[in-house]
């Protein structure tokens, strides 16, 4: 008998289903998955906030330390140090101007300074506009000054140090600018003229740095053709008829030219000690260069001469000096007749007198030659590298009275007359160091051929400041 199939067993439905939990675990990896790279992606942005903000504190601190760096480089900017200062001396001249300087000034903490016992000096410290502070310390090292500043940002507290070197150098003036720079009123009638070569007429301005309260008097119809300054501000040149770079009073571009209550550069210090070398000593005897009385007349040659105190000499016409004419105060030494110069005339330092009693008259005309032209031999060896000057007279008067003067280098003077037809064609600047007078007179003029100078003529020297040595910044820990 054919018995029925049974019906296929059916599995538990259990097999079918996912397990239970499968999904919870799969978000819980996710969950983890992602927490870590939240926390790591936390980690990283607080880290990089932290080195950002280390870096910015950095930042400020240096700027602080940049800054004390400027503020002291202007300070020993302003520092004067006179051209004869003693080296042992310098130091605590540095030190006095710049407290000087810093006394009163309202953001040093304690403007009571005092100078150093030793060789080093802090600072008081001093606060920026920006909230951050420096200190600065200067010490001396030799002949320069070594600054170290600490920089202090105003927020983290976070410090950067600075060092660098200072050293003395001569301070600029903008006194070669001028044809003829006087610390006295300048006087000028007839014709005369003050004038720069044909090639460069503004060569020929003048300055007068007197207090006098007229530092200009024209009569007659004189000119200079360059501008006209004056330090005093009220100041009231009388102009006259005369011509200021070309222009007449009447004329509305004649004030363009003409310059009131300028500042006043520096005038120099007469230092003659490079000179001296070159003549006998001050104790040696009488003799061919030691010129202790009139010589005679028929001496027509002159080299590397000392001209003794109260000589007072003549120089007759046609006589030719070389060399150094080195000139003990008092004196009145006059030159007649034509006369040439090769070389330089310079009188001692720190001259004693006045330009009553002091004087040097060059009655006819002048020929000269600057050292330059002198042979590089005994007994000038060296001499022609001192170049750029023909007279160096502190405490003078110097007159010219010839009609053709022809001066290769500088003049410097305590009071100056250029009379009659006299004229100098000067290549250099004319300076008058004291409040005398600059008288031009008749048909006279100083005819200025400079093209200007970088390099101080020899024997013409200004205070000293300190200047930074780029070469010595360093950063430090």
């Amino acid at each position: 008998m054919h018995r029925p199939t049974p019906p296929p067993t059916r599995r538990p439905l259990r097999d079918r289903r996912s397990r239970p939990g499968m999904s919870a675990v799969i978000a819980m990896m996710f969950l983890i998955l992602f927490g870590s790279l939240a926390l790591g992606f936390y980690a990283a942005v607080n880290t990089s906030v932290q080195v950002a903000g280390n870096e910015t504190h950095a930042r400020h601190a240096l700027l602080s330390a940049e800054s004390g760096v400027e503020f002291v480089r202007y300070v020993l900017g302003n520092v004067n140090i006179p051209p004869q200062t003693a080296d042992d001396q310098i130091w605590s001249a540095v030190c006095t101007q710049v407290k000087a300087q810093l006394d009163g000034t309202a953001n040093v903490n304690n403007t009571t300074l005092s100078l150093p016992a030793g060789e080093t000096w802090v600072l008081p410290a001093i606060t920026l506009p920006t909230g951050g502070t420096f200190q600065a310390t200067l010490q001396k090292n030799g002949e320069h000054v070594t600054v170290t500043v600490a920089g202090v940002d105003p927020r983290g507290g976070t410090g950067r140090r600075i060092r660098l070197d200072f050293a003395r150098a001569q301070r600029a003036s903008r006194i070669f600018d001028y044809g003829v720079a006087s610390k006295s009123a300048i006087s000028m009638s007839g014709k005369a003229v003050i004038t720069g070569a044909a090639n460069n007429l503004s060569r020929g301005s003048a300055l007068s740095a007197t207090s006098n309260p007229v530092p200009l008097t024209m009569t007659g119809t004189p000119s200079i053709s360059g501008d006209f300054s004056y330090t005093n501000p009220a100041g009231a040149p009388s102009f006259g008829n005369g011509s200021i770079a070309g222009y007449k009073p009447s004329q509305s571009a004649f004030l363009d030219h003409v310059h009131a209550g300028v500042q006043e550069p520096e005038f120099p210090t007469i230092d003659s000690k490079s000179f001296e070398k070159y003549v006998p000593s001050a104790t040696a005897a009488p003799g061919p260069q030691v010129i202790a009385t009139n010589p005679s007349s028929s001496r027509k040659s002159f080299t590397n001469i000392r001209i003794k105190a109260n000589a007072n000499p003549s120089f007759s016409g046609g006589s030719v000096l070389t060399g150094v004419i080195y000139i003990e105060t008092p004196n009145k030494v006059s030159f007649t007749g034509g006369v040439t110069v090769q070389g330089v005339i310079v009188v001692q330092n720190n001259p004693t007198g006045s330009i009553a009693t002091n004087e040097i008259d060059f009655g006819g005309n002048i020929v000269h030659q600057g050292v330059e032209s002198l042979p590089d031999a005994d007994p000038f060896l060296g001499l022609n590298k001192l170049g750029g000057t023909f007279l160096l007279a502190p405490k003078f008067t110097v007159k010219m009275r010839g009609n053709a003067n022809s001066v290769g280098g500088t003049i410097v003077t305590g009071a100056l007359d250029i009379t009659g037809t006299a004229g100098a064609t000067v290549s250099g600047t004319v300076i008058n160091l004291e409040d005398t007078r600059v008288n031009l007179t008749g048909t006279s003029d100083i005819i200025i051929a400079s093209t200007g100078t970088t390099n101080y003529p020899t024997g013409v020297t200004f205070g000293k400041h300190f200047a930074a040595l780029p070469g010595t910044y360093q950063e430090l820990p």
